[in-house]
C-alpha cells in the first residue's frame, strides 16, 4: 500500500549507463515539488561503473534514493517489475538510467493534474529524442511511435501501435497499476516481455490516459552495441526481431482480453506484411514462410488477412 508521506515513487532501472546516469539522477533531484518522493534504482549488475555511481548518489541522498544493487543480471523486465511492487508513493513515475527529464517541474505538474482529474489513470507528455552526445534528433522524433500531440489517448491509437508518450514522460496511479501487476504475477501470467506498451494497456483498462502536449523528457536513442540502450538491441530489422515483434502483438491481444479490453492488431499485421514485401530480399525462403504463416495464423480475421496477402502478391 502507498505510504501517505510519499507522493511519488520514481522507478529507475539501469544497466551499463555509466556515461549517462548522473544526468538522469540529477534531473530527478532538480525537481521543484511541494511533496516528498522516493527514487528506487534497480542497478542490474552492470559491467561498467554504474553501480559505483548509484551508490554514490544513494549515500548523498539517503532519505530519497533507495538502491537495489543486483548481484546477478535479472534482465530489464524482471528488474523493473521487482522495483514496481516495492513502490510506496501515491503515484509512480519512470526514468531509465540513460534518459533524463528536461522539465524541472515535471513531477509537480503531473501530480497536480492527476490530483484534479480522478478519471485519469495516467498522464504523459512529449519527449525529445537525443543521441549519445545529447544532440536532438528531429527526424527520429518525426517517425517515432509516440503520439505527437496532447489530448486524450484512446484504444484506437493503441491499436495503431502508437504509445501515449515515452516512458520517461509518464505518471501512473499507484493502487490500480500495482495491484494489476501483482494480480498478473499471482495468476502466473507470462510477464517476461512486459514493457511500456503493457503499462499503457493496464492504465486504459482502468480509466483514461492524457498527454499534456508539453516536452518534459529526453529519450536517448543509441544504436551502438553494448551502449546499454534498449534501441541498440531491438531496433533493427531481422527475422529474430520481426518474429519477436509479431509474438508481442498476439501476447498484448491476450493481455487485453485478460484486462477486459478488446485489442485487434490485424491492421498492424497488414502494415508488417507491407514492410516485409518491401524488404523481402533480406530474408531466406524459409524465413519468408515463417513470416507469412506467423502473420496469417496469429490474425483475428484469417480470411481477411489471407485475402490481403494474396492481393499484395498479385500486385507485385
Amino acid at each position: 500500500m502507498p505510504n501517505h508521506n510519499i507522493k511519488v515513487s520514481v522507478v529507475m532501472v539501469t544497466y551499463n549507463h555509466e556515461k549517462y546516469i548522473r544526468r538522469a539522477i540529477d534531473s530527478i533531484m532538480r525537481q521543484n515539488v511541494n511533496f516528498d518522493f522516493e527514487v528506487l534504482v534497480g542497478e542490474d549488475c552492470s559491467k561498467d561503473g554504474t553501480a559505483i555511481i548509484v551508490k554514490e548518489y544513494a549515500d548523498k541522498y539517503p532519505d530519497v534514493i533507495i538502491p537495489f544493487l543486483r548481484d546477478r543480471n535479472m534482465g530489464m523486465t524482471k528488474n523493473e517489475l521487482d522495483i514496481i511492487v516495492r513502490t510506496r508513493g501515491e503515484y509512480i513515475a519512470f526514468l531509465e538510467g540513460d534518459d533524463y527529464w528536461i522539465d524541472d517541474n515535471k513531477l509537480q505538474k503531473q501530480v497536480d493534474f492527476l490530483d484534479a482529474h480522478c478519471e485519469c489513470e495516467a498522464c504523459f507528455g512529449l519527449c525529445w529524442i537525443v543521441d549519445q552526445n545529447d544532440v536532438r534528433l528531429p527526424e527520429i522524433e518525426k517517425y517515432s511511435g509516440f503520439i505527437k500531440q496532447g489530448g486524450e489517448y484512446t484504444i484506437k491509437e493503441f491499436e495503431d501501435y502508437l504509445l501515449p508518450g515515452q516512458t520517461a514522460t509518464s505518471m501512473f496511479r499507484h493502487n490500480s497499476f500495482v495491484e494489476t501487476i501483482k494480480d498478473l504475477k499471482k495468476s502466473d501470467y507470462d510477464m517476461s516481455g512486459f514493457m511500456d506498451r503493457h503499462y499503457a494497456l493496464i492504465a486504459l483498462s482502468k480509466g483514461k490516459i492524457y498527454n499534456s502536449g508539453d516536452f518534459i523528457s529526453a529519450y536517448r536513442y543509441v544504436l551502438a552495441q553494448g551502449s546499454g540502450s534498449w534501441s541498440s538491441e531491438n531496433d533493427n530489422y531481422s527475422i529474430k526481431n520481426l518474429l519477436n515483434y509479431l509474438d508481442g502483438l498476439k501476447e498484448i491481444e491476450h493481455l487485453g482480453n485478460y484486462l477486459g479490453l478488446t485489442v485487434d492488431f490485424d491492421d498492424r499485421r497488414k502494415f508488417e506484411w507491407d514492410k516485409y514485401i518491401n524488404n523481402r530480399s533480406l530474408f531466406s525462403k524459409t524465413e519468408k514462410v515463417q513470416i507469412r504463416n506467423k502473420i496469417l495464423f496469429d490474425s483475428n480475421n484469417r480470411f481477411g488477412i489471407l485475402k490481403y496477402i494474396i492481393m499484395k502478391r498479385i500486385r507485385k
